[in-house]
């Protein structure tokens, strides 16, 4: 089956994707698995068959935990988003101080500013069957982590 965290997507995006693209304190980051394959964000279904026996599983992305780090290792954040959330909700454009619908750390945990590693975990849930036999599996896939940039927002008003 393969099973993966699958690619991260974010906002502000991935340092390495742009470069010179920095969130802005205060601000919401909108979390999603970028990579929309079946193996990423589910379910997925797969057979194996040996002899006069089939074994049929079904993975289907339970939650995607995230971390976000500060240079020093420090968690700044931490999210789980959990179900129908898990994969999260690209960012389409709309005004940047909302939130994202389904998946996403708040304003309020946006409080960190500098070069912050975001890591995703995402957790899966296997059902099996075959013969006369059922079962569950959870896994947990290796996680992704790419790094973003936040900076402080300034204004000088003059009069």
């Amino acid at each position: 089956m393969n099973l993966t965290t699958g690619q991260i997507g974010s906002t502000p995006p991935s340092s390495s994707s742009a470069p010179n693209s920095v969130g802005t304190i205060g601000l919401p980051v909108w979390l999603w698995i970028a990579d929309d394959s079946e193996n990423a964000v589910g379910p997925i279904v797969s057979s194996a068959s040996g002899g006069s026996l089939t074994v049929t599983a079904t993975g289907t992305l339970d939650r995607v935990e995230w971390t976000l780090t500060n240079a020093n290792g420090t968690t700044v954040g931490a999210i789980s988003c959990e179900g129908a959330n898990a994969p999260g909700t690209p960012y389409d454009g709309r005004n940047v101080a909302e939130p994202s619908p389904t998946c996403g750390f708040g304003a309020d945990l946006n409080n960190s500013p500098g070069n912050l590693t975001l890591t995703g975990t995402a957790h899966w849930s296997v059902e099996w069957e075959g013969g006369t036999e059922e079962g569950h599996i959870d896994f947990t896939a290796p996680s992704n982590s790419t790094q973003i940039r936040i900076g402080e927002l300034q204004m000088l008003v003059q009069d």
